[in-house]
């Protein structure tokens, strides 16, 4: 086991591309944990319509990722009015994703009669990969990190 552990150690400093997409999952994790208990309990706690609750998890995630997907993940450190610009694109692919989940989510709950709790499943899995995507080559371009990343 501690051999397999070096591997991975020693492939994450060597390819600082997959260091991020790591880096961007344990963001992304953690901001599934934070959108899926809001979700779950303005659900099933609050009574809320299912639909409501994501919305409203998806955005309140949508914070906490901004900020350590900026700092930590892309290492970006861009100030003033560059930040504003981040934030808007990140706002952009933040609402197309908002759009794409709920979407997802309405369809496979409601056509494909899937439980609601399922359908978020499905449809964070694939935001997520649209979310990386946009957010690495669109919205935090500028300071990527091309060659060496220290490993943290």
């Amino acid at each position: 086991m501690r051999y397999q552990t070096k591997v991975i150690i020693e492939h994450i400093r060597k390819y600082p591309f997959f260091k991020q997409v790591v880096k961007f999952c344990i963001v992304g994790g953690t901001s599934a944990v934070i959108n899926f208990l809001i979700y779950y309990s303005a659900t099933q706690w609050l009574g809320f319509w299912y639909i409501n609750s994501a919305i409203w998890a998806f955005l309140i995630s949508a914070i906490f990722n901004f900020g350590a997907n900026k700092f930590w993940t892309f290492r970006n450190i861009e100030k003033g009015r560059e930040v504003l610009n981040q934030l808007i694109k990140f706002s952009v692919v933040m609402v197309s994703g908002l759009t794409i989940n709920t979407g997802i989510i309405y369809s496979l709950t409601e056509f494909v009669n899937l439980h609601w709790l399922l359908s978020w499943v499905f449809a964070t899995a694939l935001v997520t990969v649209w979310n990386f995507s946009f957010n690495r080559f669109w919205t935090f371009k500028n300071n990527q990190i091309m060659t060496k990343l220290p490993l943290e």
